[in-house]
């Protein structure tokens, strides 16, 4: 009986032991598992805690252009935040911030009363004076946040170039978006303690974290010459209506974008995010993006590969009656009466579609194909700029003999702006297409250079021997007939128009893209412009009256900003200039007639229509013009 007692008093001491052993064992573990495993988590709940943070936003990096010139920068605004445990009178609280911020009283009331949220967010970039009469009224838990608001000297300039950013800023188009993480910089903050009821407590430690800046982006662009690109576009929109219009100024020895604008735009200052379908479209950089069908401009690109190719040398001589046929199709030329007997450069001159629809030929179907791959056409060439587009080359496989007949004057192809002002660079610089590209450094705050671009050659299109024959024959373009729309009296300018019809749902549409490509000088260019006119509604829609004078408004204006002197006979020139003829009254002719009565006064005839009368022409009768100016007539009856 007694050893029955002790066995089972034994038993139940071991089963008490294992009992206090099991609950030890589970203590331990729980406080392994939140010492080792949850520890870091509990720290960061306790801090969160006890203490409170506030955001010290980074200082978002400055765009200068080449010269340094601020293009983007910043200006000091705060964001207002509550915090209501420290809110003593959320009435007036209320009352005040509703008041200077123009926003709901009710929901401010709201916020500041709710205290189950350690601080609400009011505003973001309220301006510093806003602030300051805010911060006088010395209301407790208010608590101002000192941020950076963007901010664009010159305005509307550049637009589809910079960009804008979020509210945030955060970069969200152009080259705000492209470069945003060298731009943002890293967000500093203040840690405070402070009781359970979120009171700072005084005579406490703050961490004070400091933010750090983002880095700055020194560009190409120069922004004199942006401001004449942009005011020569001005003009261009109210005198010839189009439905948008866009120009590119490059340096052709390095890829470098001198300049690039579209329009319409807007002020950077003022973002239309209210109409979000207006904004997608304008802010859309169609320099970059958007296709087109370049035309005669494209000219000069054929005439380089073929004579490089060898396929076509300067003693060729050519027959336009004002057309070819191939594959049974017939193949116009913009002058219907045709050209006549011409030389390999005055096929260039006078833009004789007949002259190139034979050199694509010649070239063949391979040739041709290599010409787009060489030329940079159907690929991207890597600028740094979001969305840019390889522009479209028919399928090898698909072409016909006549496509390849078409493309050789820049028909059947499409390309962007930036690859045909590429191409047309690679011509005149020697025959280096080279990588455009917008930023040439990015620096530090403390100006340190950070990354530095150098100009990076895609490939070799043409040898220095075509290069000198192609300057050569597109000064001639110039020189010798574009008169007073182009000519500049004392200086060497090359040059090439262009005129493409508009394809919308595989058919013609009866709209016209207008272009011009100009370089200065002649001889060894600095700079080549391109202006590409979408639908011009002017008097005529040709690149020679609709675009090549808004061209020539930038040389201009470069010539004297660069203080070039004239390096051809200035008073020859002025009188070429300023030999006038008086325009003759053609309306109701036959078109074979006005145009014999008018190149009879030495004046190039561009022909709208594919009528016999001519029912309009511009210049006006009896207006006095320069000889080898370009005159229009137009065979449509629009009545």
């Amino acid at each position: 009986m007694q050893n029955n007692s002790i066995f089972s008093l034994t038993k139940r001491l071991l089963a008490v032991f294992m009992l206090v052993s099991f609950v030890f064992l589970i203590i331990i573990i729980r406080l392994a598992y939140l010492q080792l495993i949850k520890g870091s988590w509990l720290q960061s709940k306790a801090m969160e805690q006890w203490l409170r943070e506030l955001p010290l936003n980074a200082e978002r990096g400055e765009i200068k252009d080449s010269n340094g010139v601020v293009l983007a920068t910043n200006y000091s605004t705060y964001d207002i935040y509550v915090r209501p445990s420290m809110v003593e009178n959320p009435t007036e609280v209320a009352l005040v911030l509703s008041t200077y911020l123009g926003l709901d009283y009710d929901k401010i009331y709201i916020r500041a009363t709710d205290r189950y949220v350690s601080e609400s967010l009011i505003k973001l970039q309220v301006e510093k004076n806003t602030a300051l009469e805010i911060r006088n009224k010395n209301l407790k838990g208010i608590l101002f946040s000192e941020n950076n608001t963007r901010y664009y000297p010159y305005g509307s300039a550049l637009t589809q170039v910079l960009g804008f950013t979020t509210i945030d800023n955060i970069g969200q188009a152009g080259l705000e978006a492209y470069y945003n993480k060298y731009l943002s910089g890293v967000d500093g903050y203040i840690l405070e303690e402070s009781d359970v009821k979120g009171v700072k407590i005084d005579d406490t430690l703050s961490t004070y974290v400091p933010s750090i800046p983002g880095m700055n982006l020194e560009l190409t662009i120069d922004i004199n010459i942006q401001k004449f690109t942009e005011e020569a576009l001005s003009l261009l929109m109210v005198e010839q209506k189009p439905k948008k219009a866009s120009a590119i100024v490059m340096n052709p020895n390095n890829g470098e974008i001198v300049a690039m604008a579209s329009m319409p735009n807007f002020d950077l200052n003022n973002v239309p995010r209210d109409d979000v379908e207006y904004l997608l479209e304008t802010v859309k950089n169609i320099n970059i993006v958007d296709v087109y069908e370049p035309g005669s401009t494209f000219k000069c690109i054929t005439m380089a590969n073929s004579i490089e190719e060898g396929v076509a040398h300067l003693t060729d001589e050519f027959y336009d009656p004002g057309y070819r046929i191939v594959d049974g199709e017939k193949i116009k030329c913009w002058k219907l009466t045709g050209h006549g007997h011409q030389t390999l450069s005055e096929g260039l001159c006078n833009s004789c579609n007949s002259v190139f629809v034979d050199l694509a030929l010649r070239l063949g179907k391979d040739k041709m194909y290599e010409m787009f791959e060489k030329f940079g056409l159907g690929s991207l060439l890597g600028v740094d700029f979001q969305g840019e587009s390889a522009g479209i080359i028919m399928d090898y496989n698909s072409s016909k003999v006549v496509d390849i007949a078409r493309m050789g004057f820049g028909q059947a192809i499409a390309t962007t702006p930036l690859q045909l002002i590429s191409a047309i660079c690679s011509i005149v610089n020697g025959g280096k297409l080279y990588k455009p590209y917008f930023v040439k450094s990015i620096t530090e705050a403390t100006r340190q250079i950070i990354s530095k671009t150098y100009p990076e050659v895609i490939n070799k299109t043409i040898s220095e021997e075509t290069s000198e024959i192609m300057k050569t024959m597109m000064e001639d373009v110039i020189k010798q007939y574009s008169g007073y729309y182009a000519f500049i009296p004392g200086y060497q300018v090359g040059g090439k128009t262009g005129t493409s019809q508009k394809y919308e749902n595989g058919k013609l549409s009866g709209e016209y893209i207008a272009s011009f490509v100009g370089t200065f000088p002649a001889t060894n260019p600095d700079y080549v412009v391109l202006i590409v006119v979408d639908e011009p509604g002017g008097v005529s829609y040709y690149g020679s009256i609709a675009a090549t004078p808004y061209a020539k408004i930038i040389i201009e204006n470069i010539i004297k900003y660069k203080n070039y002197k004239p390096t051809t006979d200035l008073e020859a020139d002025l009188e070429k200039v300023n030999t006038l003829v008086q325009m003759k009254n053609v309306v109701g002719m036959n078109i074979y007639n006005a145009v014999r009565e008018l190149e009879e006064l030495n004046l190039q005839v561009e022909i709208q229509g594919e009528n016999e009368i001519v029912y309009s022409q511009f210049p006006m009768p009896n207006q006095n013009i320069s000889v080898g100016s370009v005159v229009m007539i137009d065979t449509n009856n629009k009545n």
